[in-house]
């Protein structure tokens, strides 16, 4: 193995990679390759998209940003289902990587070089459903309904058709060929088009998927006709409403099961060095003869009960789901800081159906910090956040185990894919990797133990996209609530000095002088003037009189730690507003003020001194009293004191007055 030490257990890593939702195809292909898999000791970590019909979109984008998360350092082998892949590109993309590893690499129905690649075999049977109508039942008509034109599907077994017309002796002429764009509404328009156009029907209709089928079988049934009695329909696909539709649709079943689990037999072979790592073999497709053909009889009687039992229990299951997910995020949508969200996603977790979840958040999601600029458009964080692969830490993870509470675990770094990956897979046989994004923001992926029972794609899409909603709403309240601080800040601080201005001060000071009054506490004022500003802006210029001015704010912030309210009422005013703590905090004050700026004149080395004049009122706040009026005491005082004071001290230095 090429990173963990799991491997010296003697225990192999596949990476399963797939996309879409299809739980008819994709789960019994999944399920059939992990449990062969499981016979040679192998784990599996399947990384899932669940972006459908992809177009590129910043959803998409979000959606594919999974695969980056794969650490070909920590695998043994790459296993991609390229049917259900989103772009040939994110196929070609995992084989480069995984061949710079010299990692061997099974492609489940797809062709690519250097990989170990197994077909499955659509047109074969697709052929032989087509001759299986003319020389079973006799049709001598038939039309073909194609998925959209152009499609490369469709073209294929649309030549399929015709070459098996052709060698049956029968024509085809353009009348024979309509197109349903793989939908059944389109397809009933195209029986509809036929019927306008003939006025009856052909003896079969043999449509390029299970789908169609189905809403040619409707239409038939509105124009008063009956399947298969006045025509055939067939589909293929094998999808599990042909099978419970009334008439069954006679079809092709891919056999995905039995590509899942060559493709495990085949990894196994290539782990034990009995076959080369580059390969091609097929798996036949099945056709299923069913009642819209005519082979199987039309009885619903005996299966009509367990059909609509097994329909009510998923709209239960469905109504459920909805409720516990409407009420969770609501929930969670309410909560006021981002910890409290993350309190409440985990209520989300409990519908995920694991033994063992992982819900795994980047560092850089949500910050406290400001963005300096925007990121280039080239780089992975453009527009200020991540859209591809991954931060290095993942900072927040919520954990839990079924039938336990969740807990949070410490950040990890991401290229470990989950915490103590060894020891979870010790415990654990497969992981799925599932993506949170909102668009294309990369807010982290959720791991969790899967078995497949129970499992439902779509399910699993609505708890995703929901828990991604919940936090990208969290994000959003959180950054409106710093913005809305920094305004405030703004409104209320000085911007040169970064202390109070004078609406600031009086914002929060009268809760202080309120308490003093409350509590019978001394309540305190300090007026300060700085001394000679003029001067030093005149015989040093504006920014030493600038930085004179800062320097007074950092004496006064650095005397008072924080305790007391500390503003810049003007130019060169300033007042500090608290509460005595001690019976001589004020007289202390003043002197530590002092003090400060005493040892910043001697270390300096600027050709002015600072120096300012000060006049402090202390006392227990009387009723009717207000805090204006102990700060025109203080004033009176700072004046008094002012006035003593030489002319020019403050701009001079001590040696020139001396």
């Amino acid at each position: 193995m090429n990173g963990s030490s799991f491997g010296k257990k003697n225990k192999k890593i596949a990476a399963l990679v797939s996309g879409g939702i299809d739980d008819s195809y994709l789960s019994p292909l999944v399920q059939s390759f992990i449990n062969k898999c499981e016979e040679f000791n192998c784990h599996v970590m399947w990384f899932q998209s669940l972006a459908t019909d992809f177009k590129d979109t910043p959803y998409d984008t979000g959606e594919t940003n999974i695969y980056e998360l794969i650490n070909f350092d920590l695998i043994d082998a790459l296993v991609i289902t390229a049917m259900f892949m989103p772009t040939e590109k994110c196929t070609e993309k995992l084989i480069a990587r995984a061949k710079e590893k010299n990692i061997p690499i099974i492609i489940i129905d797809g062709e690519y070089s250097g990989a170990y690649c197994i077909s499955l075999e659509y047109e074969k049977a697709f052929g032989k459903i087509v001759r299986h109508v003319i020389e079973k039942h006799g049709a001598k008509k038939l039309k073909f309904l194609g998925g959209s034109k152009g499609n490369d599907v469709s073209d294929e077994r649309e030549a399929v058709f015709r070459s098996v017309m052709q060698e049956c002796g029968l024509p085809v002429t353009d009348d024979d060929i309509d197109y349903g764009h793989f939908w059944w509404a389109s397809a009933g328009d195209a029986v509809q088009r036929h019927y306008d156009k003939f006025g009856c029907m052909p003896d079969a209709f043999i449509c390029a998927n299970d789908s169609m089928a189905i809403g040619a079988c409707f239409q038939i049934a509105k124009l008063g006709f009956e399947v298969p009695k006045d025509v055939i329909v067939t589909g293929i696909d094998g999808i599990a409403e042909g099978n419970t539709f009334f008439p069954s649709i006679t079809t092709i079943m891919c056999n995905v099961s039995a590509a899942g689990e060559t493709a495990a037999v085949r990894l196994n072979e290539i782990f034990c060095g009995r076959i080369p790592p580059v390969g091609n073999e097929t798996v036949d497709g099945s056709i299923m003869f069913r009642e819209s053909c005519g082979c199987e009889p039309i009885n619903r009687s005996a299966t009509d009960n367990l059909l609509k039992h097994e329909l009510y229990n998923h709209i239960d299951l469905w109504n459920g789901f909805s409720d516990s997910i409407i009420k969770n995020a609501e929930s969670a949508t309410g909560s006021f800081s981002f910890d409290e969200t993350l309190e409440k996603i985990q209520l989300f977790l409990n519908d995920v159906w694991a033994k063992e979840c992982w819900l795994c958040i980047c560092d850089n999601f949500i910050s406290n910090d400001y963005p300096d600029s925007i990121g280039n458009e080239n780089t992975a964080s453009y527009g200020g956040y991540r859209k591809k692969g991954y931060d290095p830490v993942i900072k927040y993870v919520i954990h839990g185990r079924q039938n336990e509470p969740y807990g949070s675990l410490e950040p990890f770094r991401s290229e470990e894919i989950l915490p103590d990956l060894d020891g979870i897979l010790e415990r654990n046989r497969n992981i799925m990797f599932l993506p949170l994004h909102f668009q294309d923001r990369c807010i982290g992926y959720i791991g969790l133990e899967f078995s497949l029972t129970g499992r439902n794609f779509h399910l699993l899409y609505t708890l995703i996209t929901n828990i991604s909603n919940v936090l990208e709403n969290a994000r959003i309240r959180h950054e409106m609530r710093m913005v809305v601080n920094r305004l405030e800040d703004m409104y209320i601080k000085d911007s040169m000095t970064r202390l109070y201005n004078r609406r600031g001060f009086y914002r929060l000071t009268p809760e202080i002088y309120e308490k003093c009054a409350a509590e019978k506490r001394e309540f305190m004022v300090l007026s300060v003037d700085m001394d000679g500003l003029k001067g030093i802006n005149d015989n040093f210029g504006h920014h030493e009189g600038d930085n004179a001015i800062i320097t007074i704010a950092r004496a006064l912030e650095d005397t008072s730690g924080g305790k007391d309210i500390v503003a810049r009422f003007g130019g060169d005013e300033y007042i500090v507003a608290g509460m005595c703590r001690s019976d001589d905090y004020a007289e202390d004050f003043t002197k530590r003020f002092e003090e400060y700026l005493k040892s910043y004149n001697e270390s300096s080395g600027k050709p002015y001194l600072v120096e300012a004049s000060c006049g402090i009122v202390k006392g227990v706040p009387s009723e009717g009293e207000t805090i204006d009026q102990f700060i025109k005491k203080s004033d009176e005082l700072m004046y008094v004191q002012k006035a003593s004071r030489r002319k020019y001290r403050g701009y001079c230095r001590r040696k020139e007055r001396d």
